[in-house]
């Protein structure tokens, strides 16, 4: 038994170990931008959340049509009076018989007169069993609060179908500026690879010189250090490009365990706007958020003119057919069979005074119609605000990156002159030192300056709702 315990241990194993592998040499799945963008649209929680929200407001409006569908109902009744009910009826029959027998000269004459009155008698009505089945329609013939509703109904459908579009605008706001991380972590991660081969080829030379006898000990340990440092940063830069990855694939509602690769560079994103948008007028209604807050103005209009209605009458048809059986023995077909009846009727409901109901809630739809009017205005002042600063940080954006961009070119020169001199030996791995840090330190402003730039024009098309 051991012994077969053993090889299905081992067994499991091996598939354990071959499905590990297979999993591990999956293929990277690539993407540009617009692919991340597109597999985010149709992965991403929040999408998802959001086509139920859809879905949702799809189905509030087929529950508010149904309120002016005829509606049919059938009901079967059934009722076993155990005791009947006794009703007491006035006692007219004893004066009768009484006076029929004076007329026949069978009693005196005036025993009618002593009988007393105010007598009753019980009796009771009824049979132990009664069976009724009927099926009834109605329907709505008009309501205006109905019909307004029906519109604020559909209305809200296309609101909720907006903020869907703006979920999707956010989304890929949100991509986008992940991407374009990723893209500036391995670009930095490259260009640390560099300066680590570049600074291995230069000790690589200064430890040949001092074999030489050219340079001390202590410009082989100045530079060692240098490499030192760079390959400890190498390896966090490398942690933030994980990280980076990561926090794509997030957003994107991608398999964090899957690999993927980009297939834009830096280059490729980097667009120049156009005069109208750092100079035009801002173009309020491009942006959702502006039309979302009009639908919803529109929508407590609306409310208001359907709670305004709510002054008229309405007015609803039914009709009704049933059919009964009563009987003592409901299975004795001896006894009565089934009785037929109908009904058909209009009710007219006329509402005179609600003790001020209506007009209160009016008056609440018309503050919430003017709140919204309220913040459109305040959405313009802040989308102008939003608009300039977006502006100003593309121009600061611009504007650094050239500054940087020379910033890099000169001490890219410097670093080279330096080393000609050391190689000469009119220089010492001090200047070398110091201009290598300098060039790691313009390295990343650039590095920064690229990113705020990508940025800054996506901040750009995002207020201006591009």
């Amino acid at each position: 038994m051991n012994k077969h315990f053993l090889t299905r241990c081992l067994f499991w194993l091996s598939v354990g170990f071959f499905a590990h592998n297979a999993h591990a040499q999956d293929p990277a799945q690539p993407f540009t931008l617009e692919e991340a963008v597109s597999y985010s649209l149709k992965h991403a929680t929040s999408v998802e959340k959001a086509a139920l929200d859809i879905a949702n407001a799809e189905a509030q409006v087929k529950e508010y049509q149904a309120i002016g569908i005829p509606k049919l109902n059938a009901k079967v009744d059934y009722t076993n009076n155990a005791i009947l009910p006794t009703s007491f009826l006035p006692d007219f029959i004893s004066p009768a018989i009484v006076g029929v027998l004076e007329g026949f000269q069978l009693v005196p004459a005036g025993t009618s007169a002593n009988i007393p009155a105010g007598g009753v008698t019980p009796v009771q009505f009824g049979v132990k069993n009664n069976l009724t089945a009927s099926i009834t329609a109605s329907t709505l013939v008009f309501d205006g609060s109905y019909l307004v509703g029906l519109k604020a109904a559909k209305g809200l459908r296309e609101l909720t179908k907006r903020q869907s579009n703006l979920n999707d605008y956010q989304v890929r706001y949100s991509v986008m500026k992940a991407y374009v991380l990723v893209l500036i972590a391995e670009e930095n991660k490259q260009v640390l690879v560099n300066n680590v081969d570049n600074l291995k080829k230069l000790l690589a030379e200064t430890e040949a010189f001092y074999k030489a006898g050219f340079v001390e000990q202590l410009d082989v340990d100045r530079l060692q250090l240098s490499l030192s440092n760079l390959q400890s940063e190498q390896e966090i830069v490398q942690r933030q490009v994980d990280l980076a990855y990561n926090a794509l694939k997030f957003m994107m509602g991608f398999d964090i365990n899957k690999p993927i690769t980009l297939t834009n560079k830096l280059d490729d994103l980097i667009q120049i706007p156009t005069d109208s948008d750092l100079n035009g007028n801002t173009p309020h209604d491009n942006r959702i958020e502006m039309d979302i807050l009009k639908r919803t103005e529109y929508l407590n209009s609306l409310n208001v003119k359907r709670l305004q209605m709510a002054y008229y009458p309405n007015v609803t048809a039914f009709a009704s057919y049933q059919q009964q059986l009563q009987r003592n023995n409901l299975f004795d077909n001896d006894e009565t069979g089934f009785t037929d009846a109908a009904f058909i009727g209009i009710s007219l409901n006329v509402p005179i005074f609600d003790g001020f109901d209506k007009r209160a809630k009016i008056q609440r739809a018309r503050i919430d119609q003017r709140r919204y009017q309220l913040e459109m205005e305040n959405f313009r002042r802040a989308m102008n605000l939003e608009v300039a600063n977006a502006r100003a940080q593309y121009k600061n954006a611009q504007q650094r990156l050239d500054n940087q961009t020379k910033n890099l070119a000169l001490a890219e020169r410097i670093l080279a002159r330096t080393k000609t001199k050391y190689k000469e030996g009119v220089g010492n791995s001090i200047e070398i030192t110091t201009a290598e840090q300098e060039l790691y330190r313009t390295q990343a402003n650039r590095m920064n300056a690229l990113y705020d730039l990508v940025a800054a024009k996506i901040s750009l098309d995002q207020a201006l709702g591009k």
